[in-house]
């Protein structure tokens, strides 16, 4: 079954190919496959972003090349603006001053590159010399009140040594940076420009390439620069990716890689094109000559989809993040789960601010044993075998064997009743977000905000490996905040995971997680804690729904009872149309829950 049209929420647009900069390890300025192209106008760029949405497109990228150098991005990031979306926009600063300080309100992060503070070495790796305008229109931009610069900064053995230097900047500046540790992805690739004047790949000619499969072997970063990187996680203002850092360890050339190219990311070039595969591996493209939601389905964007995209030699070590992090949002696998704790942390870090060395220490060692044990305990676990899928399941007996236990079949229904792995009952992120989003706003720089990050570490002990130790340091904690907060619901959703005895856990009744922990919890736990249930014995007469039916509130004990007696093949047929009935106006996953609970 090909994947809906509707599963398309990102959207990639290159509006230009030009760019400004020469930076060694960045080919749209070297290849030829990029010169030439026609660029859509304000009312072309408009309509583009119309069927963007109309697809179901929630957050677009506008990129290059350089985006500034198109004289109607400001167009276009104001129309996206105004259509709800989601914008990012990435930029080198060289010719965006005012630009910027248009569109700085309209969009979600003003992505700003800056590898290096020293004026040589800028020139050196981006080949111009306006490192300058760079650091004015990050300081112009703070000035003005935006709160939404983030800098990028590729990592690479030509800048490492000023890695403090450029975490310091940022933090001056009071914006992020994101740090990326630099890969190969093509072949002329260097950490600065090639020397003299500009080096051109010998490809094939425009959107045309060789489909030879190319013999030049990308390298993934050194250990020591990824390590580098990653002992920056716990400063402030960093954001670092664990899970791009945990793909850069494991990258295998001999297995197919996760990506979201023409899955779930439209990729759209200058012209509206739809590129396929992806920017990065573009060989062909399918002309914008009919709207999006029927080119998505087009014999040959299928046909690419299925057979190409991740199995390339060129996709097989590809470390582009922007599809492959996506990627990772549907698979409950190893790397979702670095990615949960990893955005986790990036939440968490302004609740415990600035830390001792020996504190950030320990939080490093301890953050990377737990992330070592993680990826052991989950090397097992698979993919779901189909796109709509988010892991591998089967019949048995009544009940779903997956990787990671024996669920249920209104567990499985629940955790499909969205579009990803982010709501997904089992994993410990569930829980953990109750710190940031309700626990730490409401203790309001209480010095209990401090411990902030050692906590997510024994959420995750506690939650995943039922490690004692963490469960009673989890205890005390969540004992000294309920002193603060008396009654507070969402810290004794937590206490019912530590060893805090039930007569200290205030109830939870209300609480929009209660039925999902009273589910997760052992039998007996903090009885007292939850409302009574009720709902008696499920009906279970009347037809037999549709999954279409049975999304829209139709016989659901029905449905559910019927999956149970389904072999592997149904069960797994059923998922995907059930998937795909999304309704975001009927609360599926809250009647799953009380069906289970009740049952």
């Amino acid at each position: 079954m090909a994947t809906a049209p509707t599963r398309f929420r990102h959207g990639r647009l290159y509006i230009t190919f030009r760019c400004n900069a020469r930076c060694g390890y960045c080919n749209v300025w070297q290849d030829p496959v990029f010169d030439g192209h026609q660029e859509l106008t304000a009312d072309g760029l408009r309509r583009c972003l119309d069927e963007m949405a109309a697809l179901g497109v929630s957050y677009v990228d506008i990129t290059g090349g350089e985006p500034a150098l198109h004289k109607e991005m400001i167009a276009a990031v104001a129309h996206a603006h105004a259509l709800g979306m989601a914008v990012d926009v990435t930029t080198n600063a060289i010719r965006f001053p005012q630009q910027a300080r248009e569109i700085v309100s309209l969009v979600s992060t003003m992505n700003v590159s800056v590898d290096t503070l020293n004026a040589q070495r800028y020139h050196d790796i981006r080949g111009t010399d306006t490192l300058d305008r760079t650091i004015e229109l990050v300081g112009a931009l703070r000035e003005d009140g935006a709160r939404n610069v983030k800098l990028i900064c590729v990592v690479s053995g030509q800048n490492v040594d000023e890695l403090d230097e450029v975490v310091a900047f940022a933090q001056e500046q009071r914006v992020s940076v994101y740090l990326s540790p630099m890969f190969s992805y093509f072949s002329a690739q260097s950490e600065v420009r090639p020397a003299g004047s500009i080096k051109q790949l010998k490809l094939a000619a425009v959107n045309g390439r060789s489909a030879a499969p190319s013999s030049v072997q990308t390298l993934a970063p050194s250990e020591s620069l990824i390590e580098r990187v990653a002992e920056q996680r716990y400063e402030p203002s960093t954001v670092v990716s664990l899970a791009f850092l945990h793909h850069l360890r494991t990258m295998d050339p001999s297995t197919v890689t996760a990506c979201g190219a023409n899955s779930r990311i439209l990729t759209v070039g200058p012209s509206g094109q739809v590129m396929l595969p992806c920017y990065h591996e573009w060989d062909g493209s399918i002309a914008w000559d009919r709207p999006y939601r029927e080119i998505v389905n087009d014999p040959e964007l299928v046909r690419v989809r299925d057979e190409e995209v991740g199995s390339r030699p060129g996709c097989r070590t590809c470390a582009v993040f922007p599809y492959l992090g996506l990627a990772m949002s549907h698979r409950f696998t190893t790397p979702f789960l670095v990615q949960a704790f990893s955005e986790e942390l990036i939440k968490l870090k302004p609740f415990a601010g600035a830390l001792a060395p020996e504190h950030r220490q320990r939080l490093l060692d301890r953050s990377g044993a737990l992330l070592g044990e993680l990826e052991t305990r989950t090397a097992s676990m698979r993919p779901g075998t189909h796109l709509d899928e988010l892991y591998h399941f089967e019949a048995v007996d009544g009940m779903v064997r997956t990787d990671f236990g024996m669920i249920s079949v209104e567990e499985l229904l629940a955790d499909h009743s969205h579009d990803d792995c982010w709501r997904i009952h089992r994993s410990p992120h569930r829980l953990v977000r109750l710190l940031y989003s309700e626990i730490l706003p409401a203790l309001d720089g209480s010095p209990l905000c401090a411990e902030a990050l050692d906590v997510q570490i024994d959420c995750w002990e506690a939650l995943w490996f039922s490690d004692m130790e963490a469960a009673d340091r989890l205890a005390s904690w969540c004992s000294r905040v309920l002193e603060v907060l008396p009654g507070n619901r969402a810290v004794g959703l937590l206490a019912l995971f530590s060893s805090l005895p039930d007569t200290e856990i205030p109830s939870v009744a209300g609480h929009a997680d209660e039925l999902l922990v009273r589910k997760l919890l052992p039998s007996g736990r903090g009885t007292a804690s939850f409302s009574p249930l009720g709902g008696g014995t499920p009906d279970l007469s009347g037809p037999v729904p549709t999954p279409e039916e049975a999304r829209a509130g139709a016989y659901l004990a029905r449905f559910v009872a019927e999956l149970r007696v389904a072999d592997t093949t149904a069960l797994r047929h059923t998922v995907r149309r059930w998937k795909l009935a999304h309704d975001p106006d009927i609360p599926v996953e809250f009647n799953l829950l009380e069906l289970e609970l009740t049952e």
